[in-house]
């Protein structure tokens, strides 16, 4: 069976796939659009012109979440959700959720205002009261077995601690300590750091630039260079 993933460099959701077949240790492809400028090819095949897509074969399957459940049921060695029904629920509600922590480290980036920045950031650490109480004892989500719901948030800690290393104000140990446990075990794992691309970290700063939200006026304009018009990608 042929798997390929159609992928933008800096995408979280896309890297939730990737650590999941990095996981599995399934064979696969990876082709890199512009999504500023994406191909006809693309755009033929995908009715919310946006990535992840996998095809397999040649058939398309798009949204991360189901893209994940779809690999973890075809090769189903070191199964990635629980079998239990209930379980099964609990943890794709969690994997919802996680949408939720993508979307405000996201706003993070692009929030213009102070106030609006501020606001984003007191939600998200909202968020995280509420999986705070709910994670179990350590090393991830469901304990001791890695899992679907750990994928689908290791990009957005990933995001989130290169916020927290220009602003500083993002993770709070004291108040979440389970959580910055549990983003620092997944940071390490060899799968997490494989499912993107070796200069990800510069590559994102230099996105956090050109969006020219309220965090850039923390970063150093020497190393960037003149402030650029505003874009979102």
């Amino acid at each position: 069976m042929s798997l390929k993933l159609v992928s933008f460099k800096a995408c979280p959701f896309v890297q939730r796939v990737v650590i999941v077949l990095e996981m599995k240790a399934v064979d696969y492809e990876i082709e890199y659009i512009d999504l500023a400028c994406p191909p006809d090819w693309f755009l033929a095949i995908t009715p919310l012109k946006k990535v992840p897509l996998l095809i397999v074969e040649n058939s398309v399957i798009f949204e991360s979440s189901v893209i994940n459940e779809y690999i973890d049921e075809a090769f189903p060695v070191n199964r990635l959700h629980p079998e239990d029904l209930l379980s099964k629920a609990q943890n794709r509600s969690w994997i919802e959720f996680s949408s939720n922590v993508s979307m405000h480290t996201f706003k993070l980036s692009i929030d213009e205002k102070k106030q609006d920045f501020e606001h984003t950031l007191a939600i998200l650490k909202n968020d995280f009261d509420q999986i705070e109480k709910n994670l179990k004892e350590q090393p991830f989500f469901n304990g001791e077995h890695f899992s679907l719901v750990d994928a689908s948030f290791a990009p957005a800690f990933q995001r989130l601690n290169y916020l927290h290393s220009i602003h500083g104000a993002v993770f709070d140990k004291k108040r979440h300590p389970h959580i910055f446990k549990w983003q620092d075990k997944l940071l390490k794992l060899s799968e997490v750091k494989r499912s993107c691309v070796p200069e990800i970290e510069a590559l994102y700063y230099q996105l956090l630039w050109t969006r020219q939200g309220h965090i850039t006026q923390f970063m150093d304009e020497s190393e960037f260079g003149e402030r650029p018009e505003r874009s979102i990608y």
